[in-house]
């Protein structure tokens, strides 16, 4: 869970990249961020998938919605609001949510906000190559914590003509590797702040356990 939202967040956001990177990483990094950074709105509509020794183990799809420092995220029948105060998480099969006051010493990858202020910090960038794919011409940029993670490196596609992110993989210690393809991309799209806000009214007999 936690690594779909560390993602997805990073990537909707619009992330200040590393200053310390090599290869030609900075330009790139830079221009995608400005991009992502000009978007009123952002939703991706993505598959996540998670593999080992060349093998499938989990594949699921998703959405997430996000507007300023408000994010709707859905996944495998679990649905998180947040209007930037409050943070609701729903969980379908059980029909309870957990209620979480939103605050800036939340865990960084639930908090947006949090997680941009510390990332230029946090890694480091290196260029590793440019390719052509499904006729299109992809830049690969992989992203190293400084600080000891369960994941070794963070590597980003990046479409060169649209500066665009195509998909990004988390390559985790235990060999596993989390990636996150974005199917569909809309940009600037009208999202009423309702959307960013769990409504009880829709979901009858709820069960409500509110840890704030």
């Amino acid at each position: 869970m936690k690594k779909i939202i560390l993602f997805i967040l990073l990537i909707g956001f619009g992330v200040t990249f590393a200053q310390n990177v090599d290869g030609g990483a900075t330009l790139i990094l830079q221009e995608v961020s400005k991009k992502y950074q000009a978007f009123t709105t952002m939703q991706i509509d993505y598959t996540y998938k998670v593999t080992k020794d060349k093998k499938t183990i989990s594949a699921l799809t998703g959405t997430v919605k996000i507007k300023g420092n408000k994010y709707y995220l859905s996944f495998d029948n679990q649905y998180f609001y947040c209007d930037g105060v409050t943070m609701w998480n729903y969980q379908k099969a059980t029909n309870e949510v957990s209620i979480f006051e939103y605050e800036e010493s939340d865990d960084d990858m639930l908090n947006p906000a949090k997680l941009l202020k510390n990332w230029q910090n946090e890694y480091t960038a290196k260029y590793i190559r440019e390719e052509n794919e499904n006729n299109k011409t992809i830049q690969i940029i992989d992203l190293t914590p400084k600080v000891g993670q369960s994941y070794y490196k963070i590597r980003l596609v990046i479409d060169k003509t649209k500066k665009e992110i195509v998909r990004g993989s988390i390559y985790q210690k235990d060999n596993s590797i989390h990636t996150y393809y974005f199917d569909k991309f809309v940009s600037n799209a009208t999202i009423s702040d309702s959307q960013f806000t769990f409504d009880t009214a829709k979901y009858p007999g709820v069960e409500i356990n509110d840890m704030r």
